[in-house]
């Protein structure tokens, strides 16, 4: 029996959930409304991991450009731009616009001629691997990514094709999805191994955050919903004491 090797996140509070962290290799959905704190996670298990654990790791975005997300991050002290020099981190940019002469113009480079979706995005993120020999794996995001495309079932077989090519790899990846509580469960739910949700709802004259572990395959896990605080340290999963 192949040895199961735990992957921590880094992110305080959450592994003891996951009575532990992950299990290497293996790609996690972590859906939510905007807001919910899903860039953060995603980035703060990339830091951590390229910090902490001599991971390194590449952040895939789709929506913001790679200097507004290392500056939204030196307001928590994370210096993206050395990791990066170190080659401990890659960002992809990814975006299906970019700006050209001073407008925004599409950039279909990436999702144009593919015998199947994803396939060119998934190219590069495996060039990259070998680059610095990547751990960790975050795409922000596969709403983003799907809207190239409107065949559903189209995109069902490429986020398959791109989870067996992570998976391929033996990285650790979180999947970013956009989610509101009114959706129906997305397919990337049912391809990926894991699914993590964050939730902000609005209590009295606040919002509070919490995050819930709803599947984690070949690993035992709380169901429980457990409030978070996204602040300056990131994001802290509050009462973890309480699993039994």
């Amino acid at each position: 029996m192949d040895e199961v090797i735990t992957v921590r996140t880094g992110i305080p509070g959450f592994d003891t959930i996951l009575s532990g962290g992950f299990r290497q290799g293996k790609s996690i959905t972590l859906s939510g409304p905007p807001g919910s704190g899903k860039t953060t996670f995603g980035m703060q298990f990339l830091y951590s991991g390229a910090k902490d654990f001599d991971e390194p790791g590449i952040f895939v975005t789709l929506s913001q450009s790679p200097t507004e997300i290392k500056n939204d991050f030196k307001s928590l002290g994370w210096d993206i731009q050395k990791l990066i020099d170190e080659g401990q981190m890659i960002i992809i940019d990814a975006r299906p616009f970019k700006k050209k002469e001073g407008f925004i113009a599409l950039d279909e480079s990436l999702y144009q001629g593919e015998p199947l979706p994803f396939m060119h995005l998934t190219q590069l993120i495996l060039s990259s691997i070998k680059r610095i020999g990547a751990k960790r794996i975050v795409i922000d995001s596969l709403t983003v990514l799907a809207m190239q495309y409107v065949n559903n079932f189209y995109i069902r077989q490429g986020l398959q094709g791109l989870v067996y090519a992570l998976e391929d790899q033996h990285c650790m990846s979180i999947l970013i999805s956009e989610i509101d509580s009114s959706e129906k469960s997305p397919v990337e739910w049912y391809v990926s191994s894991g699914v993590i949700l964050l939730c902000h709802v609005r209590k009295e004259y606040s919002m509070e955050r919490t995050i819930q572990v709803l599947k984690m395959r070949g690993a035992k896990h709380s169901e429980q919903i457990f409030p978070i605080k996204l602040n300056e340290m990131g994001i802290q999963i509050m009462y973890p004491q309480m699993i039994k």
